[in-house]
């Protein structure tokens, strides 16, 4: 048997409701065009920045897909020298790894 139950919840003038989709789009246009430094990504994935060098971003598996320049389709700019940043394309890093989370951390 279903029940069903009609509640109000208010919602104060200063909140809006809405859907989980509508609200990662906005967020995607946010960050189209907008570039990170490595500190960004370390807080998009909350792991530790050797990790995120040596494990995923120096791993050649990875590197081939994520460097601008051996990727047309890449999202990472790779330093080119001793104190040179990395800089990652925001709204792709943030796909890849929202789409890739298991095979990267398996």
């Amino acid at each position: 048997m279903q029940q069903t139950f009609n509640v109000t919840v208010p919602v104060p003038e200063n909140l809006v409701v809405i859907s989980k989709e509508e609200y990662l789009s906005l967020v995607n246009q946010r960050e189209e065009g907008q570039w990170w430094d490595i500190d960004d990504v370390i807080d998009l994935l909350r792991i530790g920045r050797s990790k995120l060098i040596n494990d995923i971003l120096l791993n050649p598996r990875y590197k081939a897909e994520f460097d601008i320049e051996q990727n047309a389709s890449g999202f990472v700019s790779y330093p080119k020298g001793k104190g040179s940043p990395y800089r990652f394309l925001a709204s792709r890093t943030r796909k890849y790894f929202e789409n890739h989370f298991a095979d990267i951390l398996n």
